[in-house]
């Protein structure tokens, strides 16, 4: 059985220019030296262009027009008739004003999001600027995907996602809240894989199952849910299209996306370095 051998370095200082440069002067007493700060996204130009000035034009001339209606009703059939003319078209345009307000407030506290990479750890401000760190070492793993957004055959966007697994359970979510996801994952794989790596070979050579979410593996076994595959019925192994593939000597495969593994490059490297021929 196979693995790619294409497999990505574990140096620390494997990666390049963050999403944004920083002092690097500048230092936290627990966590060490600050490597790049990753910021909430902003409210683009799109968004004012595609949402907020087509929804306030919406608002305006709704409630324009139902004065207008009210008024000719009231100058007609008096107050009674104008309130009821006027109505659905006030009552509508006070609701997208409160969807379009709430959608902006909620942008506004993204925009106020902010990752911290530090040599030793991750400080993370939330929305209400509360500040929580995280060491290297509290990391168990972390998991990665892309969605491609399209219009018909066309793909007009990707949207990357991550997601760090902590060892007491827990789990931080990387959405495109924050500005270049990518190179977040990347930093972040360059300082815990060479940690995880560690324990992972450790708890392999000891004879014990290895987790890599959805799919687990011992010297003998691969487990994938609840099925159980010996490694003697295994041809290869390796990952096409975003799916990790494990094909079978009876002409079968398995496929599991990437997206539900965490640590999936580690995951490809135990096969190469302790179950491959």
């Amino acid at each position: 059985m196979t693995a790619p051998n294409n497999q990505p370095s574990l140096d620390s200082s494997s990666y390049s220019s963050p999403g944004e440069q920083t002092n690097r002067q500048v230092t936290d007493s627990n966590l060490g030296t600050r490597l790049a700060v990753f910021r909430g996204r902003p409210i683009g130009l799109i968004t004012w262009l595609l949402l907020f000035i087509p929804g306030g034009l919406v608002i305006i001339f709704s409630y324009l027009y139902g004065t207008f209606l009210a008024r000719n009703a009231y100058l007609e059939h008096g107050p009674a008739l104008a309130l009821i003319r006027g109505q659905y078209w006030f009552t509508g345009a006070t609701i997208l004003l409160i969807l379009l307000i709430g959608y902006f407030i909620y942008r506004l506290l993204t925009s106020l999001l902010r990752l911290e990479v530090f040599d030793r750890g991750i400080l993370q401000r939330t929305h209400l600027l509360r500040k929580v760190t995280y060491r290297w070492g509290e990391f168990a793993g972390i998991s990665s995907s892309a969605t491609a957004i399209k219009l018909g055959e066309k793909n007009i966007q990707t949207v990357p996602r991550g997601k760090l697994y902590l060892k007491n359970g827990k789990s931080i979510n990387l959405t495109n809240r924050y500005q270049n996801i990518p190179q977040l994952v990347k930093i972040i794989k360059s300082k815990i894989y060479p940690l995880i790596w560690s324990v992972l070979k450790s708890d392999f050579r000891s004879g014990n199952l290895v987790h890599f979410g959805r799919i687990s593996l011992d010297s003998t076994h691969v487990m994938i849910s609840k099925s159980k595959i010996p490694w003697s019925s295994v041809y290869r192994v390796g990952a096409a299209a975003g799916f990790l593939v494990i094909e079978l000597r009876e002409d079968s495969s398995h496929q599991t996306p990437i997206s539900s593994l965490s640590n999936p490059e580690l995951l490809l490297k135990i096969v190469d370095w302790g179950i491959s021929p």
